[in-house]
């Protein structure tokens, strides 16, 4: 898959609000998957934003340079379990509408990272398993993006979430008013 934007340029965080880039050291499925799950459900209509694994920040939230990378023999492994993973991301009303994250392959500094694309979905808002490895059944969340950080949505956040997103179901692009 393509990427919309030039790795260099996400990396750097030029062309991208950083709210909507998300570094990550190395593959934990489980945090990236409540992040994926903040950024299809876009609360703030910023367009979804982009996960970067396999590369450190440094103390001002910028790409540490050389990347860290991801172990080459992980990668095709890693992206045949995401298919799984995808699938058990849901809409509010529980309708099993698997959201489909893009992922891209990319060398940097010599090494290879997986940039994870997830713009704002079509369905939202989505909600996605605590734990997206665990064996048995896990609590279905909701998250969100607050700044930089991805959230639980509890309490009015996601009272508010819910109202506003199954409102406009409209993807961010397309703005009304």
């Amino acid at each position: 898959m393509a990427l919309p934007i030039n790795i260099e340029d996400l990396l750097n965080k030029q062309k991208i609000e950083s709210n909507r880039i998300e570094f990550k050291r190395g593959w934990n499925p489980d945090k990236i998957y409540q992040t994926i799950c903040a950024f299809a459900t876009d609360l703030d209509n910023t367009g979804g934003g982009y996960i970067l694994v396999g590369v450190e920040q440094d103390e001002n939230g910028i790409a540490k340079r050389p990347v860290k990378g991801l172990p080459i023999e992980d990668i095709d492994d890693i992206m045949q379990k995401m298919v799984g993973y995808d699938a058990k991301i849901t809409t509010s009303n529980l309708r099993s509408i698997a959201y489909n994250s893009r992922v891209s392959k990319e060398e940097v500094d010599g090494k290879f990272i997986l940039v994870i694309w997830v713009p704002t979905g079509p369905n939202r808002p989505y909600c996605v398993p605590e734990s997206v490895v665990a064996k048995g059944k896990s609590p279905l969340k909701y998250y969100i993006r607050s700044k930089s950080s991805t959230i639980e949505a509890r309490g009015t956040a996601l009272s508010f979430k819910l109202k506003v997103t199954t409102l406009s179901p409209l993807p961010c692009s397309v703005r009304i008013g």
